[in-house]
């Protein structure tokens, strides 16, 4: 058999090439430390460490959302703090109110410094999270919660919860709804608080529900029930904006009176005696359901009213007992929420231990499929270095041998 010059050429080549090839793949592999470079190393672990990189991308996003979420958190946890910290204040000072030895001047004073309190809430409600988004307006977190408006407040935003997803299976909720923190005080089991002036002498029964054709008319403000001296006719009062909303009007017993989407009745207590209202008897006719601006804002308002004589002086203690109690519950609407809210940090204090593991898991996952054995590639390499250094000395004694070198 022989063997032409330029097979042995081109059969040296060829392993030089595959040699120089081998040796340039382990270099690269200890320069970048992995063992595989292309899925064409190893398939099924190429195949597996995407995988692998997929839930490890997905668990660091994770844990970005669990580190938005823990700053809205914070921040709306921060404002209950300083909303807790009002009402305290304003329980305070309705408390200091009811002092019997104050003047009208004195407990204007105190009206003033309720103002102040008041002013602070519309703050903290408006809060936002440090990005420009309101934290409790619901889904419109770019609008803010509450405008004032006579007498109180007007909610702006919406009943939505906003969650975020903090793991595979499970959404960690926000900041809620003002109405959840700010209002839902209730001050009747109906729809509207209607109770007598502690000074009444007529022992009749005043009641209003919702008149459904016209509801769309209700203002959310206060009215108060006014009978004449002789106690046989009556004026309806809207007592936010101080307008007459029905005339003076003969009292009829059970007879309704409509106005801003209210249906009115007083009627004659069932004996014996049956008893009318008395001379200059007085209803008043609040929201079933208020919020915390509006119950301040009927605290400062009747503190800035004189209260020079017996009626006056009780109609101002009803007003701070009642504003009290509501204030206890707007109270427990808050704390209910800062509740929430810590719960919500303290799982995502869990959330992100759990995170971590699974992190470490998945990186650890990715280095046996995908590093290099440092020991094992240099070891190779310089056994390739080695090879391929003897195949090209062999190739240049080989490519030596021929007649013309003995004929020389």
């Amino acid at each position: 058999m022989r063997i032409s010059t330029s097979t042995i050429y081109q059969s040296a080549g060829t392993r030089i090439s595959d040699l120089q090839a081998s040796v340039n793949k382990i270099s690269q592999q200890v320069s970048s430390g992995r063992r595989v470079l292309t899925p064409a190393d190893d398939p099924i672990a190429s195949a597996r460490a995407l995988v692998i990189s997929q839930s490890d991308s997905l668990n660091t996003q994770f844990a970005t959302n669990r580190q938005a979420a823990k700053n809205n958190l914070s921040a709306s946890e921060s404002v209950l703090g300083n909303v807790t910290e009002a009402l305290h204040n304003i329980k305070t000072l309705i408390v200091k109110a009811g002092n019997g030895t104050y003047t009208d001047t004195e407990r204007g004073f105190i009206a003033q410094e309720l103002q102040g309190n008041l002013d602070q809430l519309f703050g903290h409600a408006n809060a936002t999270d440090g990005t420009g988004n309101y934290l409790f307006s619901g889904f419109n977190s770019t609008t803010a919660p509450y405008t004032k408006k006579a007498g109180g407040a007007t909610y702006n935003g919406d009943l939505g919860q906003r969650f975020i997803q903090a793991d595979s299976s499970r959404q960690i909720p926000l900041s809620g709804p003002g109405t959840e923190i700010f209002e839902n005080i209730r001050t009747a089991p109906g729809q509207f608080n209607v109770q007598p002036n502690p000074s009444n002498a007529g022992l009749a029964v005043a009641a209003a529900s919702i008149n459904v054709p016209t509801s769309a008319n209700l203002t959310g403000n206060n009215y108060e029930v006014a009978f004449d001296n002789l106690g046989t006719s009556f004026t309806v009062t809207n007592k936010t904006t101080g307008t007459v909303v029905v005339p003076l009007t003969p009292y009829v017993s059970g007879a309704p009176i409509t106005f801003d989407g209210i249906d009115l009745s007083v009627t004659n207590a069932v004996g014996p005696p049956v008893s009318a209202p008395g001379p200059g008897d007085k209803y008043t006719v609040q929201p079933g359901n208020q919020n915390i601006f509006e119950t301040v804002t009927d605290i400062i308002n009747a503190l800035n009213l004189p209260a020079g004589n017996a009626s006056a002086k009780k109609e101002l203690t009803a007003a701070l007992n009642q504003g009290n109690n509501n204030v206890d519950k707007s109270l427990n609407n808050v704390l209910t929420a800062r509740a929430k809210l810590g719960t919500s940090l303290k799982e995502i204090e869990d959330l992100d231990s759990e995170g971590d593991a699974k992190s470490v898991a998945f990186k650890q996952d990715l280095s046996a499929l995908l590093d290099l054995d440092y020991a094992k590639a240099l070891t190779e390499l310089s056994q390739q270095q080695v090879t391929l250094q003897a195949a090209q000395q062999s190739f240049v004694k080989t490519s030596e041998l021929s007649l013309f070198s003995y004929i020389r």
